[in-house]
């Protein structure tokens, strides 16, 4: 059976989706899941500048296409997917930006399927990177049952390019995307207009505690523990519940994406509190 998709995305350059998708990733695996992330962000994969995965030259994603020969198999992505914590492995992305052209929509895809059927995984998250018309990102979120999770920074131009990737992701999917504002600082203020702007429930909060995520990027830790991890944790189990029959429809609503973890103004007030 293949393992469960959610695709982890940004409407513009530097939105946050890569730290959220490592975040979530490495929350669902502290909460038992067996967790596959795959860096397919073609500007040049970051999540290994989050995590600490080793040599990353001449590996992951790149490898698994130059072993392939056309031809992407599960037990190579398997084989280039590095455990960095219980329940979690990482297939990283490509080595730079000047590399994107082997990673075309089609390749995305191909990558995400093999993903999706090696041995031991029960869910894979795929970092895919800006959501654009004919990109990696739209041409997996077209996958069956792939649920989308769309990262926004609370303000003007983080609405605008939120707004952009939802067209783009209606698109590609009938199931819409549970929508993440990313770096929220105070109150819930920023937070009710971005989703009146956009005619969309916000399904979770990130706070911009820039501390402590910097502090993990630079150990290369899973941003597991303290407050940081908390949030996470709590957005984690808001999009997808212990009882996951209905993953993809509790993502999409409002109502479901929150129960089981904090509403949106609950994450702020800690937020503001701290």
């Amino acid at each position: 059976m293949a393992a469960r998709l959610v695709v982890v995305t940004g409407g513009k350059a530097g939105p946050g989706a890569t730290t959220l998708a490592v975040g979530l990733a490495g929350a669902w695996a502290a909460a038992g899941r067996r967790v596959l992330l795959v860096d397919l962000d073609p500007a040049g994969g970051d999540v290994a500048a989050h995590i600490s995965v080793g040599e990353i030259r001449g590996r992951g994603v790149a490898a698994v296409l130059a072993a392939g020969a056309g031809r992407v198999e599960p037990r190579g992505v398997a084989a280039e997917a590095v455990e960095v914590a219980a329940g979690l492995r990482v297939l990283i992305g490509l080595p730079r930006a000047d590399a994107a052209g082997l990673l075309r929509p089609h390749v995305g895809v191909a990558v995400t399927e093999a993903a999706r059927q090696v041995d031991g995984v029960d869910l894979v998250v795929v970092d895919g990177g800006r959501l654009l018309p004919g990109s990696v990102a739209q041409a997996v979120l077209a996958l069956p049952s792939a649920v989308g999770v769309l990262a926004a920074r609370a303000d003007v131009p983080g609405a605008l390019a939120a707004q952009r990737a939802l067209l783009v992701a209606a698109e590609a999917t009938a199931t819409p995307l549970a929508l993440v504002a990313v770096g929220v600082r105070r109150t819930s203020g920023d937070v009710a207009e971005l989703a009146a702007a956009l005619e969309h429930p916000v399904n979770g909060v990130v706070p911009a505690w820039r501390r402590q995520l910097g502090r993990a990027i630079q150990t290369g830790q899973l941003p597991t523990g303290g407050r940081l991890g908390r949030a996470y944790r709590s957005l984690a189990a808001g999009l997808w519940p212990p009882d996951d029959s209905e993953p993809a429809r509790r993502a999409a609503g409002g109502r479901h994406a929150r129960r089981g973890g904090q509403a949106p103004a609950e994450q702020e007030r800690e937020a503001a509190s701290a």
